[in-house]
């Protein structure tokens, strides 16, 4: 490892708990990487795996060809010392490029593939983990790249299962899978789960997203700072974990989490249960382990006084642990959102969106408080975390006004029109959801939903306007509030 910084930090809601009664605390747990200028990270080669989907569903609307162009966009990436092997699958897989492929062979092979047949996803991906065991080497980071519109109709189709398995890959081969939804009509669900349980990425291609992607992810070797980290936390007596505030899968006591790279930033919470009465001479010490398999890198304690009523009232919040409990939250929101939607309960699903958006400005106004750090005196981590909150209102107020109309249709029997707006606000909560659980920047390309469901009933208004005269003044102020809508999140 070069001289750039890793840090640990244990911080509490609060620096005190009540002596009088049990009391609920927030816990944050943070991981973070850093370097000075001119500081180089160490950089390992990667043994990468594309697999990209050339089933019959892909040769609609151009997506066969976005996958193509993005797989020579990642191949000419790569560092010389990169292994790259890339596979596609419709219900066979066949084997396109692998390390020894002669370079100037490899874009033409990539380009010359046609769709295909049905789509076996789940042989794709077991295939692909094949592969990389093929040209693995101490010195090379596994990564499993799928591009697909995860529209699975053979082999394991249920989404946990192949999260499982996924998880399952990375703590016995160290492979962590990423994957990229292509088209506006990719299947989420499956994609999602493939890349949230290895500690990889979920992303959707948009037209301007794959230089992201590649600088993310597989621009030349990858600056991993831990491959395999986890988390024990350690608690005295008195002190219990009440709630989870992460979705993280929880292995021997210990907290596993996505691998860290460079200049980056992994946090989770635990809402603990502290009783005075079996607190240990009236001081409260919590400490956490980093460990990188079974390698332990830093070590972090806080300690927590107890106070009377007025004490713990009085003792100033950390802004910072709101932030990170706000994200859980707002992730479980989206979970839930997504299941209304799938339900067809679309006045539930406004009503969730304005709760969730209630919850978020008020943190936004908890953490501009007297007592709290002002924004610009925070770090730019902490700044960012700012824009996310605006910039989710902002979506869930689009997401509200798209609601308006789908309600609309759902009243005149327009159910075919009503499902397309569904589903693209589905996607939207799915990509925010699955960025927010594993701490994930924001992509560039992830208000693409939102934006898309605002233009997509804003072009059928005009039909509807015709179809439904007598309606011109409901469809007439649907049709202002999404104009307004649009201009605030462009």
């Amino acid at each position: 490892m070069s001289s750039a910084k890793l840090d640990l930090r244990v911080v509490p809601e609060r620096p005190t708990a009540r002596n009088d009664v049990p009391s609920d605390l927030d816990l944050v747990v943070e991981v973070t990487t850093s370097r000075g200028i001119g500081d180089q990270p160490a950089m390992h080669a990667l043994n990468l795996c594309v697999v990209i989907d050339r089933s019959s569903s892909m040769a609609t609307n151009d997506k066969l060809e976005q996958a193509k162009r993005s797989c020579v966009s990642i191949w000419e990436s790569l560092n010389p010392a990169d292994h790259l092997t890339v596979l596609a699958f419709d219900d066979e897989v066949v084997s396109v490029v692998n390390p020894q492929t002669p370079p100037d062979e490899v874009k033409k092979r990539i380009m010359a593939l046609q769709p295909g047949g049905m789509t076996n996803l789940s042989n794709g991906w077991y295939l692909g983990l094949l592969e990389l065991q093929t040209y693995a080497s101490p010195g090379h980071i596994n990564r499993l790249v799928l591009l697909s519109d995860g529209h699975a109709n053979l082999g394991e189709q249920k989404p946990t299962v192949l999260g499982a398995e996924s998880a399952r890959a990375l703590d016995e081969l160290s492979v962590t899978t990423s994957t990229i939804g292509i088209g506006n009509d990719f299947q989420e669900d499956l994609l999602a789960a493939l890349a949230r349980q290895s500690g990889g990425r979920f992303w959707y291609i948009g037209d301007s997203a794959i230089e992201e992607i590649i600088r993310e992810e597989f621009s030349g070797a990858l600056s991993v700072f831990l491959e395999r980290p986890s988390v024990q936390v350690n608690l005295p007596p008195g002190v219990t974990i009440q709630q989870e505030l992460n979705d993280l899968p929880k292995i021997g006591g210990r907290y596993r989490l996505r691998p860290v790279k460079a200049n980056d930033q992994v946090c989770f919470a635990v809402r603990l249960r502290v009783n005075p009465e079996k607190v240990e001479d009236g001081r409260i010490t919590i400490g956490a382990a980093l460990l990188d398999g079974g390698a332990q890198a830093r070590e972090a304690v806080v300690d927590i006084g107890l106070g009377t009523l007025d004490e713990f009232a009085a003792s100033p919040e950390e802004p910072f642990v709101a932030l990170v409990v706000s994200k859980y939250v707002a992730a479980v929101a989206d979970e839930q959102i997504i299941e209304k939607i799938d339900a067809g309960e679309v006045t539930t699903m406004v009503e969730m969106l304005q709760s969730q958006s209630t919850l978020m400005k008020e943190l936004q106004s908890k953490l501009g408080g007297a007592r709290t750090v002002a924004w610009d005196e925070m770090d730019d981590r902490q700044a960012r975390e700012r824009r996310r909150l605006e910039r989710e209102i902002l979506e869930n107020d689009a997401l509200i006004a798209v609601g308006q109309l789908i309600g609309l249709l759902r009243a005149l029997g327009e159910d075919g029109r009503a499902d397309g707006l569904l589903e693209l606000g589905r996607k939207k909560h799915r990509l925010r959801g699955e960025n927010n659980m594993a701490w994930n920047s924001r992509s560039l390309s992830d208000d693409w939903s939102a934006k898309e469901a605002l233009l997509r009933a804003r072009r059928a208004i005009p039909a509807l306007l015709r179809q439904y005269p007598d309606l011109a003044e409901e469809f007439g102020g649907i049709q202002r509030d999404i104009d307004e809508r649009l201009a605030r999140l462009s």
